[in-house]
């Protein structure tokens, strides 16, 4: 199957985009397989996420999309769908949570097979504490501490 190749990314498209996306948002990668089919765009917006149970802001995901190779990369809009879109996969690997005023991250929206163990995460859920303690099981490998 062939797929959408990447583009180039405006600075304005990338800065506009980063303009619009709370600071609060982040990615965890549990470190599991990302289900999808190896490369289309939403494969490539995910692998963007190379830390393993630490948490990446999603601003800093965009910017590295945008820049995939040879001046050329994804656009954020494709990446924000990509990392929403994923949190209904079976088994979703990519988490998206929102960092809150004490340290703590939840859950954005509901997850329904989140990691390996295929654990339900409702939104609000606690995902990784302050200290970098995942609380559903399924960081493949222990996190560094999430400060």
């Amino acid at each position: 199957m062939r797929h959408r190749s990447a583009e180039l990314v405006p600075d304005a498209v990338l800065t506009s985009a980063l303009v619009r996306t709370p600071i609060d948002l982040h990615v965890i990668w549990t470190g599991g397989d990302i289900v999808c089919q190896p490369g289309s765009l939403r494969s490539r917006a995910l692998a963007c996420v190379t830390e393993i149970g630490r948490p990446i802001s999603l601003r800093t995901v965009l910017q590295r999309a945008a820049q995939l190779e040879d001046g050329m990369g994804l656009d954020p809009n494709t990446v924000r769908s990509s990392v929403r879109l994923h949190q209904t996969s079976k088994p979703a690997v990519v988490l998206l949570v929102r960092r809150l005023p004490s340290g703590d991250y939840v859950a954005v929206t509901d997850i329904p097979y989140a990691g390996a163990v295929d654990r339900r995460l409702s939104a609000g859920d606690l995902v990784l504490d302050r200290r970098g303690q995942a609380y559903w099981g399924g960081v493949r490998a222990s996190p560094e501490a999430a400060a």
